[in-house]
């Protein structure tokens, strides 16, 4: 049974590192320009990095499956690389963009 659910990590956990991404970049921001950190980028990498291991994951257990699920498990790869690109996108505007600059 565990199986089945870690199959579909890809649809899960990257839409969920995103989620999390975006509600603390908007609040990080402040944090970092007040005590000149950089927890924002630090935070998106975090996160980007746990969306990469799902997709990788749900990939390496799709292996050998029902077409129904195959197709469901291609699927959320396909979802789940939307969200990595975003999740890359937002880090490279926390590298980029100064936090203190309105």
């Amino acid at each position: 049974m565990t199986n089945i659910w870690l199959r579909y990590t890809a649809l899960i956990l990257p839409l969920l590192a995103w989620a999390l991404s975006t509600q603390f970049g908007q609040i990080a921001p402040y944090i970092d320009c007040q005590r000149n950190g950089q927890w924002t980028a630090v935070s998106c990498g975090i996160l980007l990095l746990v969306s990469v291991a799902g997709v990788v994951i749900s990939r390496l257990l799709s292996t050998g499956t029902a077409k129904s699920e195959r197709f469901i498990a291609d699927a959320g790869f396909l979802v789940a690389l939307a969200f990595v690109f975003a999740l890359s996108l937002q880090g490279a505007a926390t590298v980029l963009l100064d936090p203190c600059q309105r």
